[in-house]
């Protein structure tokens, strides 16, 4: 596969909107978005997961100069758009063979530090319907983690994600940064999902932002387990820093129905669950979408995805 431009008409987009307890919560269809359920089937505070309250990570989880309690000392870097990613491209030669630190596991599914000049042939945008203009929301950028590049996504509609195939069981660390702290609204930056890319389109196991806190979300009924052990409040949960890199990892077991979180390193108990599937992943995808947040420009770097745990740099 290559990102070949491809030719797709832009479909209208009706958009629900939808209210939940925090009362800032519609569904954003965005611009090409494919109707509102790529959001939440309901208010997130209106299911019965994350009731009981759970010691997560609210302090401890550092990262060079950075903490999940929100600190903004640490990385900061003036952005600037670097190498567009809408040609045919032959595939960045990173792939597999990825610097930039893959901890003590192997990469044996995937990785790339972007360093190559271009997206590696492995990733796709997502959803195909706006294939087309994804040079709109991104772009190879000069802002990097360990070297020179990274993948600037500009999240400024409904969905804007690249897809890498994987099994149905999977490990996988990231780094990440975003232009702006944690939000109040829902949002999404990275997805397992069983269906072929759409955000519409089969089941999506999420992981974003919600409250001013990380959180899981399943967009079959929109469960979710907030950082904070369910409360659905800004206070407590991990909070991500405006400009400030993060290492996150996760753990996507469908056979098995679990799914696991760790920031820089420490697992975030209150987001681990044990009995969300049976799934069949077919892709992880990673970007952001909106559903009841605002605007976001996300940083992704060092990308590795394994059948072991791969850890963080050291």
């Amino acid at each position: 596969m290559s990102f070949s431009v491809r030719s797709f008409g832009l479909f209208a987009v009706l958009t629900l909107a939808s209210l939940v307890a925090c009362g800032d919560d519609s569904n954003s269809g965005g611009a090409g978005g494919a109707g509102g359920s790529g959001g939440d089937a309901a208010g997130p505070g209106s299911t019965s997961a994350g009731t009981g309250v759970t010691s997560g990570v609210s302090s401890g989880v550092t990262t060079s100069g950075a903490t999940s309690g929100g600190a903004t000392t640490g990385v900061t870097t003036s952005a600037t758009t670097g190498t567009g990613v809408t040609g045919t491209g032959g595939g960045d030669s990173t792939t597999s063979t990825a610097t930039g630190g893959t901890g003590s596991g192997s990469c044996d599914i995937f990785c790339s530090d972007f360093e190559g000049g271009a997206l590696p042939s492995e990733v796709q945008f997502y959803p195909e319907y706006l294939r087309a203009n994804m040079g709109d929301y991104v772009t190879l950028d000069s802002t990097g983690h360990s070297g020179s590049r990274s993948v600037k996504v500009s999240g400024t509609g409904f969905s804007q994600m690249l897809g890498v195939p994987v099994p149905s069981a999977f490990w996988g660390r990231i780094y990440l940064k975003g232009d702006s702290a944690s939000q109040m609204g829902h949002n999404t930056y990275i997805a397992a999902t069983t269906g072929n890319g759409d955000p519409n389109e089969g089941e999506h196991i999420r992981i974003g932002e919600h409250q001013c806190q990380l959180e899981l979300n399943r967009k079959s009924d929109d469960a979710e387990k907030l950082s904070n052990g369910g409360m659905y409040t800004c206070s407590g949960g991990v909070k991500l820093a405006a400009d400030t890199w993060y290492c996150l990892e996760f753990h996507y077991d469908g056979p098995g129905r679990e799914v696991r979180v760790f920031v820089d390193g420490a697992e975030v108990e209150a987001m681990h669950v044990s009995d969300w599937g049976p799934y069949d992943y077919k892709l992880f995808k990673f970007g952001f979408e909106k559903y009841h947040g605002g605007n976001k420009t996300m940083w992704y770097d060092d990308i590795a995805l394994g059948t072991e745990r791969i850890g963080c740099d050291t």
